[in-house]
This record gives C-alpha cells, sequence and structure tokens, in this order.
C-alpha cells in the first residue's frame, strides 16, 4: 500500500520520490514487466521502463484516501497509453485494483486495461459489462476477456464464485492470468473460475498498452463503440507478469493492498498443498475455521465433496476423483477459494 511506502521512507529520513521508484515486497518480483503503484506519476516503477503517458486521466486519490496516488477517468477521452513491446504474448498475469459507480450507467460497458493487436484475434483486452451482441458469451453484467473484433476467450457474470456481484461503490481487486492450465479470474485474492483453453498469440512488436482503455484492432489506437466506453472511475496499483501468479501470490497482493503497516506480517489464514496433487491434498488452517465446512467443487461447479474442519491440520482424499481442475471453497466469511489441479 503506497502510504505505507511514504511512512517508511520518512521514518529512514528518505524522501517520498525515492521509496516511490521501488516496488513493493509484497510484489512478486519473478517474472515482473511493469508495475504502476501511480504515486504522482504514471511511470513503470519495475525498472523496465514501461511507463505511461497520460490523456485526460487525472491524479487522485487511492483505496486508503491517500492524494495523488491513483488515477480517475471520465468515461470519454480518459486514458493511460504506453509502448507494449516487452508485454507478454503468451503466460501472462493482469492485476489491477478498480473502482467506479457507473456500471449499468447507460446502454455501453467499459474498457478497463488491453494492449497488443494488428489483426483480429491478437490482442489482450480486459472489460466489463459489454452488452455486444456480436458474441455468444453472457457479456452483459460480466467481467470478461476478449482478444479483439468481437472474439471473446470467457466470461464471468457477476457475482459467480465470489466475483463481485454489484462493483460499484467498492475498490475491487481483479487479476487474471493465462497460461498452459487456461484462463483464471481472481476478484479480491480469490479464486473465480475461468477455462481451460489459453491463449498465446498476442501480437505486442510496435503496439501500445492502454488503462482505462482498450486498443483498436490496430494495436495502436484508443478505441471506443456503442457497446464499450472507456473507463469511468479510478485505477490503481496495476501490475503485468510474463507468468502466472500463484493463488498465494495473488492472495499475498491482495491482503498487502489492503492491510495496515501491522499487518503485513500476518499469516494467510489456511493454505493448501500440493499444488498439482495426486491422490492427497493436505490444508493448514486457523483456529477460527474449526467446524465450519470446506467443499470441493469440480471445474463444472457440481458438488463432490464436503468435509466439516475439525482439526487445524487434515487432509482430503482424492483418490476417487478424475483427473482435472478443482475448486476448493472454504466456508468463511470471505467466501475464499482456492483452484488446484489432481493429475
Amino acid at each position: 500500500m503506497k502510504n505505507l511506502l511514504l511512512t517508511i521512507a520518512a521514518t529512514l529520513g528518505m524522501t517520498a520520490i525515492t521509496m516511490a521508484q521501488s516496488v513493493p515486497n509484497y510484489v512478486p518480483a519473478n517474472g515482473l514487466v511493469g508495475w504502476w503503484p501511480f504515486t504522482g506519476n504514471a511511470n513503470d516503477e519495475s525498472g523496465n521502463g514501461n511507463h505511461a503517458v497520460a490523456n485526460a486521466a487525472l491524479l487522485t486519490s487511492d483505496r486508503a484516501g491517500n492524494a495523488n496516488t491513483a488515477y480517475s477517468f471520465n468515461g470519454s477521452n480518459a486514458y493511460l497509453h504506453g509502448n507494449a513491446s516487452t508485454f507478454p504474448s503468451g503466460d501472462r498475469t493482469i492485476a489491477l485494483w478498480f473502482y467506479t459507480t457507473n456500471i449499468n450507467v447507460g446502454t455501453a460497458g467499459m474498457q478497463v486495461f488491453g494492449y497488443g493487436g494488428g489483426l483480429c484475434g491478437r490482442s489482450w483486452l480486459m472489460q466489463i459489462d459489454n452488452s455486444t451482441p456480436f458474441t455468444s458469451f453472457f457479456t452483459d453484467n460480466s467481467y470478461e476477456v476478449s482478444i479483439g473484433c468481437n472474439n471473446w476467450l470467457t466470461a464471468i457474470p457477476f457475482g459467480v464464485n465470489g466475483s463481485p456481484a454489484n462493483p460499484n461503490n467498492n475498490w475491487h481487486h481483479w487479476v487474471i492470468t493465462n497460461g498452459t492450465g487456461g484462463i483464471d479470474y481472481y476478484f479480491d485474492g480469490n479464486y473465480a473460475g475461468g477455462i481451460t483453453t489459453p491463449t498465446g498469440n498476442t501480437l505486442v512488436a510496435g503496439k501500445m498498452f492502454f488503462m482505462g482503455s482498450c486498443p483498436d484492432s490496430t494495436g495502436l489506437v484508443a478505441y471506443q463503440d456503442a457497446y464499450l466506453n472507456n473507463w469511468n472511475g479510478k485505477l490503481d496499483d496495476i501490475g503485468v507478469w510474463n507468468r502466472q501468479l500463484t493463488q498465494q501470490e495473488i492472495t499475498a497482493l491482495y491482503n498487502a493492498g489492503t492491510v495496515g503497516l501491522t499487518d503485513l506480517h500476518q499469516p494467510i489464514s489456511f493454505s493448501v498443498y500440493p499444488n498439482p496433487a495426486q491422490n492427497i491434498i493436505n490444508l493448514k488452517v486457523n483456529q477460527e475455521y474449526l467446524g465450519l465446512p470446506v467443499k470441493l467443487f469440480d471445474n463444472y461447479g457440481k458438488l463432490v465433496l464436503t468435509k466439516i474442519i475439525d482439526q487445524t491440520n487434515f487432509s482430503l482424499d482424492l483418490i476417487n476423483l478424475a483427473n482435472g481442475i478443482y475448486l476448493l471453497r472454504m466456508e468463511d466469511n470471505k467466501g475464499s477459494n482456492f483452484k488446484f489441479v489432481k493429475q
């Protein structure tokens, strides 16, 4: 969280500018392509030089109320943009915080983040509530990924598997990973589903990235149409990696963005291992989970196993389950989900 960096900087007698140019230790360094915390500017602080330029987007307060530490977008001509030549074309993770009060205001959806293009099906576009009629996906009232020219990869309707049922009026953390296991969605630290088919052909050489908008089919120009507007709200702490982050990394990234300094070293309340698993998967939980159910769903959403937690260290027997992707749900007040693979 950026105010924590400023506090640490003051304590050590360092300037805020010096600290702002470093990446927090909760941000995974392995595979990091760009990190934009928006601490007074749109610079990439990963050291890779993928700086963004603001087009009508304005600095604003972040989710903790700190001034000039997030960007505000007006839904029409505001966006950030930069050179996407070093962005990932295959395996990737995109993480960002978003805030809006404008979902379902008017008939158009909104664009959040995108890059690449030049040919149909060679872009990476993240959008919300796209009402276009040119797709078989249920994209109205959904979070979606498109690859351009009305080619949709996947969409998750609002409220599915703990995704925000109403995105308005609260900050939310949205992460999408793409790799050999498919495309996966995470919201506010928890797994929310996905598909088993990845994409691997995003065209990035000489193309642009856009925050608060998405590129047109050329990969060079910000695009809007009757079904999609530019982002109307705030964005913050955007990260791009050239690999799939793990569930633990994503949960830690979310938690570090929401807690205070004294909470940064508190342990995650449960852990699941190994992943991938074979005949057994192990769980370790805090005392608060005793007496609660843990449920296991297959990739089609079918409940295949339920267990009441009666000890802090226990295992689930997977021997009678087919190989594939499963969703483990902790029935706590957070609706915590965890994705794992049985081999």
